[in-house]
Parts: structure tokens; C-alpha cells; sequence
């Protein structure tokens, strides 16, 4: 018998007579059930032993012979399949390497400048941080998956109980966090430029720290049920195989109603939809403003009483801005798709590779987002290419005495080994001061 993924919701969500799959088992994969990397893990660790476990109980009845065979389920191959299947292969890793290189200098210069130049700096420092930890969660993962056929994720949670709450609730709330953090920078921008000369007192690092508290406590509370509703199950498929699975285990039935049904709004809402809008409206104001009014003038001499670096103030200002347009431009494909997600869910309206080709262009356009937005820093800031080419000037120099003083000392070891071993030899060290 050969199970197609159309099937896939009568497994994940049979009749309630029947032994019923948790609605969770890899977080990443809890409401993407069409992925090719999540069908496959699904397929080999889940979807397959559960089947065979009902059927060995008499549950359900399922002619489970050679056919069933998981890697022609269902046979992907040319066209967008060899294309999602070299893009995971190829270039997730590259922006894995890009992301990681470029990002973790930025992390600490950008902090650094959080105190001289610009509050929102701080903003920019912390949102680079969950990036390239959303990077390597989910690019990572992906290209693992592509790679050895197995989820990286689900072995994480599926190590301890505590392991399966405490990472269950850490990704959901740096997904969270992550589009609220540029949020908040879209604020900042339309601060510095519709009231360029208020930016002192209205941008500040004590209230960018009030301000990041503040949703930090909100969204903590928001996920704060994965640590009492998720858990660790084990199901003994026979005396030699157990599968262990990071699920709902919460017993009752209006919670699982909630997190199948209602979970899913939920998330879209407060991960996509909202802060795309908020920023969206941040934007337009800046653009209608730019247009229709006259601008307000930087008074530099002014600023300079409370701003050291006035001029890395303009550039991270610019930065700030391109950056909350790319995010608005990706957040609003994403949030298009998970549109149609919900919608077509339990549905065989969209054709596959439709499906396919959204996944492959979503993935690419947030993965490209994650991992190369540290290159506008490099291009447009001339202080953040300044202080890296210090960093690397400086590294070198320090890497060459270091070797240098290796060969001299090397060289003197190397004399008085030959003295003591050949005291004859005619080579006196000296010994003055």
C-alpha cells in the first residue's frame, strides 16, 4: 500500500475512535506538513511506525507490504524538486557561512555604538543576534535534513523532557521576539526623520532597555505554556525500537482544539501579520512625510552636545530604513503565504509543486534576509568598515610579532641546545644584560 501526502491529515488527525498521532512532534514542521524535508522525517520516524503500531494493535487495518516504500513517497524529482533539493544542498550552507562571519563582529561593534552614536543601534545589535540564532535553527536544520535525512531539531527535543520544553519554548519565543525587535526600529526611524532634532531625548538607551524589558515579559508570558502543556512520550513500537516524541501533552481537550486550531492565528498574527502592518504604517508615514512636508533640518551643532559620532548617526539612520523596507517586503510574501497555508491546509486545491515553489521562495527570501542584511553595514556605514579594517590590521599585526618572537625565541632555544650538546663547537652565548 502507498499512502500519498493528500492522506496525510487522515493519519495526523483520524476519527476519535481511532488511536490518535500528537498534533506535535517537530516544531518546525508542526503546520508545514507539505515541506519535502519534513515529509520525508515525518514519514521515516513518525508517520510509519505509528501506522504499524495501530495495525499490530487491530485498531485500523492497513495492508502495509513492500509497497509502502519511503523514498519513492511520492516520487519528487526534476523540475522544482532539483531545484529545492540543490538550493538546500548548496546554498543554505553559504548563507550559514555568510550569516555567521559577517554577523558576529557586527554584534559587538553595533553594541558599542548603542552608547555613542545611536540608541537604535542596541536594537540593531539584539536583532542580528536572534537572526543569526533563527539561522541556524531553521537554515541549519533544513540543510541538515537535505544532507543526512535527518532532523537535527527533532533529536534536540527529543533527548529529555527538559530538553523538549525548555527548546519547544526558546524558538517560539525568538520567533516572537524577533519581528518585534524591527518593530521597534521602524519606530526609531520614524523618529530620526520626521523629528530628526528630538532623536536625543526621544531615543535613549534607557528606554530602548525599558522598551526591549517590556516585550521581552509580554512574550515570555505568551509561551509560557510550553513548559506545563509540552512534554516527552515514549511509544514502545516493539522490544527493541522506541520513538520518542516532543508533543501536546496536556490532556484535555479544549486545549488540543486550541493548539490545532487556534495556535496557528495566533502565531501568524503576532510573528507576520501585525508587525509587517506596523511597520508597513511606519513607512508610509516617513514616505508621505518626505513628499508632502517640508523636512526638518538636522541642526548639527545642536546634536553634537549629545551625540559623539553625528555622522555615523546619518548612516545608521539610512541603514535602519533600507533595513525596515526589506523586512517589509519579505514579511509581506511571508505572510501572503501563510495566508494561503491556512486556507488550503486540509485542501487539495493547490497542485504540489504550486506548493513547492511558494515553500522553496519563501524559505529563500527570509534566509536571504537573516543572512545578509550585516552586509548593508558593511556597504553603506564608512565607520563600520573603518573599525573592521582596524580589527583586521590590528589581528594581523599582532599574529605576526607573535610569530616573529616564536622564530627568535625558537632560534635561541635552538643555539643553546647546540652549545650544550656541542661545548666545543666555538659558540659562546652571552650573558650580559
Amino acid at each position: 500500500m502507498t499512502i500519498f501526502w493528500k492522506d496525510i491529515n487522515l493519519i495526523l488527525y483520524p476519527d476519535p475512535e481511532l488511536t490518535r498521532l500528537p498534533p506535535v512532534v517537530i516544531p518546525q514542521c508542526q503546520w508545514k506538513l507539505f515541506e519535502r524535508s519534513c515529509e520525508k522525517v515525518w514519514a521515516k520516524q513518525v508517520i510509519l511506525p505509528w501506522l504499524q503500531q495501530i495495525q499490530d494493535y487491530g485498531n485500523y487495518t492497513l495492508d502495509l507490504t513492500d509497497g509502502f516504500l519511503i523514498e519513492d513517497y511520492p516520487p519528487l524529482e526534476g523540475g522544482i524538486h532539483s531545484v529545492k533539493t540543490t538550493v538546500e544542498t548548496y546554498v543554505y550552507p553559504l548563507f550559514l557561512f555568510l550569516g555567521t562571519l559577517l554577523t558576529l563582529p557586527l554584534i559587538i561593534l553595533l553594541y558599542r555604538f548603542s552608547y555613542v552614536v545611536w540608541s537604535s543601534c542596541f536594537f540593531l545589535s539584539i536583532t542580528l543576534i536572534l537572526d543569526l540564532v533563527l539561522l541556524c535553527v531553521f537554515c541549519g536544520n533544513d540543510w541538515y535534513i537535505a544532507v543526512y535525512q535527518k532532523s537535527l531539531s527533532n533529536d534536540i527535543v527529543s533527548m529529555s523532557n527538559a530538553s523538549c520544553k525548555v527548546y519547544s519554548f526558546l524558538i517560539s519565543f525568538i520567533k516572537y521576539l524577533s519581528p518585534w525587535v524591527m518593530v521597534v526600529i521602524s519606530v526609531d526611524v520614524f523618529i530620526s526623520m520626521n523629528y530628526p532634532n528630538r532623536i536625543y531625548w526621544m531615543c535613549t538607551r534607557e528606554r530602548a532597555n525599558a522598551t526591549l524589558l517590556l516585550i521581552v515579559v509580554l512574550l515570555t508570558f505568551i509561551n509560557l505554556h510550553y513548559f506545563w502543556t509540552f512534554g516527552l512520550t515514549e511509544k514502545n513500537i516493539d522490544m527493541f525500537q522506541v520513538i520518542r516524541l516532543c508533543h501536546l501533552t496536556y490532556q484535555d481537550r479544549t486545549m488540543e482544539v486550541f493548539t490545532e486550531k487556534v495556535q496557528p492565528y495566533i502565531d501568524f498574527l503576532f510573528t507576520k501579520l501585525i508587525p509587517f502592518l506596523v511597520t508597513s504604517i511606519f513607512l508610509f508615514i516617513v514616505a508621505f512625510s518626505y513628499c508632502t512636508k517640508p523636512r526638518q533640518k538636522f541642526d548639527i551643532h545642536h546634536l553634537k552636545n549629545y551625540f559623539l559620532e553625528v555622522e555615523a548617526l546619518f548612516q545608521m539612520r539610512i541603514l535602519a530604513l533600507i533595513l525596515c523596507i526589506w523586512f517589509a517586503v519579505v514579511y509581506l510574501y511571508r505572510s501572503v503565504h501563510e495566508v494561503l497555508a491556512l486556507k488550503f491546509r486540509n485542501s487539495d486545491t493547490l497542485a504540489y509543486e504550486t506548493v513547492v515553489t511558494i515553500e522553496v521562495t519563501d524559505k529563500l527570501l527570509y534566509y536571504s534576509f537573516l543572512s545578509c542584511k550585516s552586509l548593508l553595514f558593511y556597504i553603506f556605514s564608512a565607520k563600520v568598515r573603518r573599525y573592521i579594517k582596524e580589527w583586521v590590521v590590528g589581528g594581523y599585526r599582532a599574529m605576526t610579532r607573535r610569530s616573529h618572537h616564536y622564530k627568535k625565541t625558537q632560534q635561541s632555544q635552538n643555539l643553546i641546545q647546540e652549545s650544550e650538546e656541542n661545548p666545543d663547537s666555538g659558540i659562546k652565548l652571552s650573558t650580559d644584560v
